[in-house]
């Protein structure tokens, strides 16, 4: 049986697996093993884009090497992201400079631009209520659904992620709803999966945490998924809510009625994780629409899970009781993709079909309107 490679790539190598999807690795890397270009991949992503003036200065420098290299001391005095500037004496009482890395872990969040309340009863018991509003706005607004992620599985699909995070934190007027399933988070449960992880649990919790906090501030209400629910269900401890009170966001071990506020109008979702395990779309429908039994007017039905996409309407027929006559809304059902591949996973084993590709997103229009989009 061959032996593929897994040893270190050269320069030009590195810089095309960078940019290569997977489904070409074959084509450019036949003899390369596919997991070790998958790591590399992360990597690569992952890896640091220094500045010239922190990349020299990583490695301590004199006064005289300084101005030097950048003829001026007064690159020194700027502000370089993700790291601070420490000066000390060498053994010759000469100053020396350099650039350490802030301790990403105490990163500072945006100041919320989203306005809360929370739903209580009567007897003040919190209710899985939320009435957000958002800053006024133009044209129109797309809320973004992260459903799904599996961060830590091998065949995670992180430059869609990715593309997803910078998207959020850098076009207005665009917003987040997180359904579950952000985690691999599998535990030693006896079934092997834990053999489809490329990071432990923690790992996978440290880095996500990393990555929302940008759009932390844009992100509007959060839910579980069964993923996370595995640490549940062994220790009580819910890996949800500490990410939540991690970036501040809203937060519910379930499902989540929420009313969205701007331009003085208003939108109802009903949100959650999602359940079955239906191969069919009509009976991935089913699923999505059983809350309409117990719901009343909802814009839009928002659930996951099952990695499909679904983007479909229905029409409600509720009474107008200013004008004293029926009205006719659209009820949207909205099913979100994930970012998981389908090669070498358990949907692979046995025998679903592949997943569900491209995104979907509410829209609210600055006129009341509202539909769903695929993307």
């Amino acid at each position: 049986m061959k032996t593929l490679i897994t040893k270190k790539l050269t320069k030009k190598e590195e810089k095309i697996l960078a940019n290569l999807p997977e489904d070409s690795f074959k084509s450019f890397f036949p003899n390369h093993n596919r997991d070790f270009l998958r790591k590399e991949k992360r990597r690569l992503i992952n890896k640091p884009k220094y500045s010239p003036v922190v990349k020299f200065l990583l490695k301590a420098k004199t006064q005289k090497e300084i101005i030097k290299k950048f003829k001026s001391l007064k690159v020194l005095k700027q502000n370089y992201e993700g790291y601070q500037l420490f000066t000390q004496r060498n053994n010759y009482n000469e100053l020396l400079y350099v650039f350490l890395p802030i301790k990403l872990e105490k990163f500072e969040l945006k100041p919320k631009i989203i306005k809360y309340h929370l739903g209580k009863n009567e007897e003040g018991i919190e209710q899985p209520y939320v009435l957000a509003q958002l800053p006024k706005f133009k044209k129109e607004i797309k809320i973004a659904l992260l459903y799904d992620v599996h961060y830590g599985h091998h065949a995670h699909k992180q430059e869609k992620f990715l593309k997803y995070l910078q998207w959020i934190k850098n076009t207005p007027n665009v917003y987040a709803i997180i359904g579950g399933d952000l985690f691999e988070n599998a535990l030693d449960d006896g079934r092997g999966m834990t053999y489809d992880q490329d990071q432990n649990p923690m790992t996978q919790f440290d880095e996500m945490a990393l990555l929302l906090a940008p759009i932390a501030h844009k992100i509007i209400v959060s839910t579980t998924g069964n993923h996370e629910n595995r640490t549940y269900k062994k220790t009580g401890i819910d890996v949800m809510r500490l990410l939540a009170d991690k970036l501040k966001i809203p937060y519910f071990n379930g499902a989540i009625w929420l009313t969205i506020i701007a331009n003085s109008f208003k939108w109802n979702f009903f949100i959650e994780h999602g359940r079955g395990n239906s191969l069919t779309k009509g009976g991935k429908m089913n699923n999505a629409n059983r809350p309409k039994k117990y719901t009343g007017l909802i814009h839009f039905f928002i659930s996951g899970h099952t990695h499909d996409r679904v983007c479909e309407s229905e029409t409600l027929v509720t009474d107008d009781p200013i004008n004293c006559r029926l009205v006719y809304l659209d009820q949207w059902t909205i099913v979100a993709p994930s970012f998981l591949g389908w090669e070498n996973t358990y949907a692979y084993r046995a025998g679903y079909p592949p997943f569900a590709q491209g995104g979907v997103s509410a829209v609210l229009n600055d006129d009341g309107s509202y539909h769903g989009e695929l993307t």
